[in-house]
């Protein structure tokens, strides 16, 4: 996390967002009073800013319970409005605390919530936070794509407001990426916008300095990086604006560094740390960039107590760059102080977390290029061979050529076929991701726990409990199985039940359910793939008994056909509506199932058949629809 990833400031910033005035009894009178008149808007809102007021007062946890009530509460009320402000807000503490595939989550989620909405500017301002946590995580095509498409939406929207930070965030993707030359150019276009009124906000203006400082130091003018990060400093208390003090502070110590000025680097870094945020990060960097600096200063006994704390964080876990640093920095102490047990113990431990995050699909292009560095190589040895005995006949010539285009040959197929099972492993792994996001889709979470939250607050805490622990055993189990290829029939079956029993909790009334299985059948030796019968249920539960007057019954039958079970799902609703499709989750379940189908129709060899018809096309006194699914049993040859 640097500087520039100040994912919280740019929310203040670029949506507008005002700190709360009011005291803690204040925001908790305005929450029990919106809970009181049942009005979901303001509980959304009265939660948010409750949110926003633990967090300028540095309580993140308090702050982030919050801001999970207000996404709850507004998704609960469709008020896409406060959704994307507290999601983007959520996803941006997330990121404070390295939580990389939460943040990503959040922060697509809160663009979902600005296209319902119909906000293109504040969807900008996701996106180029989005773009700013691909691009932490290493994944600079997405940030790349995500950044751009930012400043496409403000320049399309001729919309000019804190522009340069848009400009200096696409910026900074490309240096995180190592494009160098694309970085100044976006840091020379936006330090331009510096003067245009309200094209760069104070952080804006911040981070560009911050930049032409970096850029300075990067083609070796550490007097100029100085200067760049001198004004920083005086744009930071100018505008009281302490972070900006520290990480210009922590940058100077950085140049005076490489000046070989120890003296100047540790008195920047301690004065550094009594301006920066007060975040996990920013206290592992900051102990680290010391006991740096103290060692090269041929003080290692006090570097070790720095990088001590460091290693001993329970929070380095988050950010493994970090203590990578730190445990290297712990060899190199202990190396100096000549205890070369110790020294060997945290180098074996440098090793071991630097192999782990090493990315597997940068070792395979390391291979590739060390695969076609050699075979040059030979190339070029096979070419001065040839030149130094031309006496050799053409035909000699013509096999060495023949030889060495097989070889590659073989080395395309090779490479060809490990691309591909690389593919077929993605897409499985993506089909496992899509299923376990339209088994817990949000809607469903927040309407069951509102429901568990209605028996709590009407004392009813027997069914709260029981249904409750309904729910985290479906969530259990879904999380278990989604990763699975095959389930036994008794743990589908379990899954199913509790999901209709929650679903039957949620709706009072609505409709009853049977299970009804063949008395022979060895349910718990049968085993079949996962999750494949919840999409039925659920659409026959959410759409056919949808706008009925009478109860609903949905009836679930299971059959053992010795090669595959059969399923039988019959529900008494309203029926298919043929002129209209489905859309939304239904749409997207059902496309998942049929890839799913074909995949296992594929890969096993065996048949998967289901069937779909209304009632009333063969019996015109019956409604509702009755859906046949063959599911093969995987455990048979």
């Amino acid at each position: 996390m640097t500087f520039q990833n100040q994912a919280v400031l740019f929310i203040f910033l670029l949506l507008n967002i005002q700190m709360a005035g009011q005291n803690p009894s204040e925001l908790e009178n305005e929450i029990e009073k919106a809970r009181v008149q049942k009005d979901t808007t303001a509980l959304a809102q009265a939660w948010y800013n409750r949110a926003k007021y633990f967090d300028n007062n540095q309580d993140t946890e308090k702050s982030n319970h919050a801001l999970r009530q207000a996404i709850y509460w507004a998704a609960l009320n469709k008020n896409y409005k406060t959704s994307l402000s507290a999601a983007n807000y959520y996803a941006s503490n997330l990121s404070w605390e390295g939580k990389t595939d939460s943040a990503i989550y959040y922060y697509n989620y809160a663009i979902d919530a600005g296209i319902k909405n119909s906000d293109s500017l504040k969807i900008a301002s996701v996106l180029i936070n989005l773009a700013d946590e691909y691009a932490s995580s290493g994944n600079y095509i997405e940030a790349a794509n995500h950044a751009i498409m930012a400043v496409r939406i403000k320049e399309t929207m001729k919309d000019s407001t804190n522009l340069a930070y848009f400009y200096q965030k696409v910026g900074e993707v490309y240096k995180q990426a190592g494009e160098t030359e694309k970085w100044k150019s976006y840091i020379n276009k936006s330090y331009r916008l510096i003067k245009i009124e309200k094209c760069a906000s104070i952080s804006a203006i911040a981070a560009i300095y911050n930049d032409l400082g970096g850029i300075a130091e990067k083609k070796g003018n550490y007097n100029q990086a100085l200067l760049y990060y001198d004004t920083l400093v005086t744009i930071g208390k100018k505008n009281e604006y302490n972070n900006a003090i520290g990480v210009a502070l922590s940058n100077s110590a950085t140049i005076y560094k490489l000046k070989g000025e120890f003296k100047k680097a540790i008195e920047a870094a301690t004065e550094a740390r009594k301006y920066k945020t007060n975040t996990s990060y920013q206290q592992l960097y900051d102990n680290n960039l010391l006991a740096e600096l103290l060692l090269a200063s041929g003080d290692p006994s006090e570097a070790l107590k720095f990088a001590g704390e460091s290693v001993s964080d329970s929070n380095t876990d988050n950010f493994p760059e970090e203590k990578m640093r730190a445990l290297k920095l712990m060899y190199l102490i202990e190396k100096e102080n000549r205890h070369f047990e110790k020294a060997l113990l945290w180098n074996e431990k440098y090793q071991l977390l630097s192999d782990s995050i090493r990315d597997k699909d940068i070792r395979t292009k390391i291979l590739d290029l060390e695969l076609a560095y050699e075979t040059e190589k030979k190339e070029n040895q096979i070419e001065l061979l040839t030149s130094e005995n031309q006496f050799k006949t053409q035909r000699i010539k013509t096999g060495l050529i023949l030889l060495v285009v097989l070889v590659l040959i073989i080395l395309l197929i090779l490479y060809i076929q490990q691309i591909r099972r690389k593919q077929a492993l993605l897409i499985q792994n993506d089909l496992q991701q899509k299923v376990l996001r339209s088994q817990m889709n949000p809607h469903f979470i927040f309407n069951v726990l509102g429901s568990i939250q209605n028996f709590l607050l009407s004392n009813d805490n027997k069914k709260a409990a029981k249904y409750l622990s309904q729910f985290a055993s479906l969530t259990r189990a879904t999380l278990e199985y989604s990763a699975t290829e095959t389930i036994t029939l008794t743990n589908e079956l379990n899954m199913l039940k509790e999901y209709m029993e929650l679903e039957k909790m949620r709706n009072p009334g609505k409709f009853d359910f049977t299970v009804l299985a063949d008395e022979n059948i060895e349910s718990d030796f049968i085993r079949i793939p996962p999750m494949m019968i919840q999409p039925f249920i659920e659409n026959a539960i959410k759409h056919g008994f949808s706008d009925i007057d009478y109860p609903g019954l949905l009836t679930l039958k299971i059959s053992d056909k010795d090669k595959w079970v059969e399923f039988v799902i019959e529900d008494n609703g309203k029926g298919l509506n043929t002129e209209k499709a489905e859309t939304g989750h239904h749409s997207m379940a059902m496309q998942i199932f049929e890839k799913r189908r074909k995949l296992i129709q594929q890969k096993h060899k065996k048949e998967f058949k289901f069937e779909i018809k209304n009632l009333k096309d063969t019996d015109a006194l019956k409604s509702g629809v009755r859906i046949c699914i063959n599911v093969p049993v995987l455990d048979y040859d």
